[in-house]
């Protein structure tokens, strides 16, 4: 089986060419067929996903990165029987907290789709969203890197609105703080918003949050980071499998760390939409561990 390493090469400050290093060595030393791939701008994991979803070979594809790397590389093979794998170097490497401890090889698992983009982690929209976007702006000051999502959170604080939201088939607009749909469990550097998703049960969690004040939003993170959240009047939680969200005007929604900007998200889970390499027999995925002490 030929492996195909999909490398965005500014990851987590440079992580991702130390974890390249070990892994040719690896692969050299195991005598397996591969092929290391840079990127070089946005969009380019995906487009190189796309080149190697249409070989007729037996291929497991590599992100090596971040969350938005691993977001363009499911863009490139969803719906495919091109195998996924996953080797975090990135900053966050949310949706990879909810696999590493896998004991399966394989699995089929679920992806969503927001209007015409795949995730296979986390969407958002509200002050999240803003916080994402924020701090994705601040990662391009290298020096920040550790600290960005603690700084995102303090300002998009400081500048806090609520966003109106048409949900489904109600019959108005309500502000929210936040409506968060969930397909992972973690999200913003680790913080676990949805302590029992399941990547194969069909369905997403959603987190629905009215509008709040700055005393109740700071209430609100630290449950969150408490893991406490579900537990609060605050938050209103259940399980859908689709959802269509409507406002007056543009809105910023993450996707699994990346941006989009439109009116109307249409959200739409797929079942087994990914083949996902959650353990590797040639330890390939392990370098993680190596390189995260």
């Amino acid at each position: 089986m030929k492996r195909v390493f999909i490398v965005n090469p500014v990851s987590g400050n440079g992580r991702a060419l130390n974890i390249i290093k070990a892994l040719k060595e690896v692969c050299d030393t195991e005598n397996l067929d591969y092929q290391i791939i840079y990127t070089e701008k946005p969009g380019d994991a995906k487009k190189v996903a796309e080149k190697f979803c249409s070989s007729f070979e037996d291929i497991i594809v590599y992100s090596v990165g971040g969350d938005g790397t691993l977001n363009e590389v499911v863009n490139g093979i969803a719906m495919s029987n091109t195998v996924l794998g996953v080797i975090p170097a990135g900053t966050g490497n949310d949706f990879y907290k909810t696999i590493k401890k896998s004991n399966r090889l394989f699995e089929e698992v679920d992806v969503g789709k927001v209007n015409e983009r795949y995730f296979i982690n986390v969407a958002s929209v509200g002050i999240d969203a803003k916080i994402a976007n924020r701090a994705n702006e601040l990662k391009k000051k290298k020096f920040l890197s550790g600290i960005v999502y603690y700084i995102a959170i303090a300002l998009e604080l400081a500048n806090m609105e609520s966003i109106k939201l048409k949900i489904d088939d109600r019959d108005f607009f309500e502000e929210k703080t936040l409506l968060a749909i969930c397909n992972g469990r973690y999200y913003g550097n680790g913080m676990m918003i949805s302590p029992n998703a399941l990547i194969n049960d069909g369905m997403f969690d959603v987190y629905e949050v009215n509008k709040l004040t700055r005393l109740q939003t700071l209430k609100m993170f630290k449950l969150l980071l408490q893991k406490k959240h579900e537990e609060s009047n605050l938050i209103e939680h259940y399980q859908i499998d689709y959802l269509n969200v409507d406002s007056p005007v543009p809105l910023i929604c993450n996707v699994d760390g990346e941006i989009m900007i439109d009116n109307k998200f249409v959200f739409e889970n797929i079942e087994r939409g990914i083949k996902l390499l959650t353990r590797d027999h040639h330890k390939i995925m392990s370098l993680h561990d190596k390189f995260h002490k």
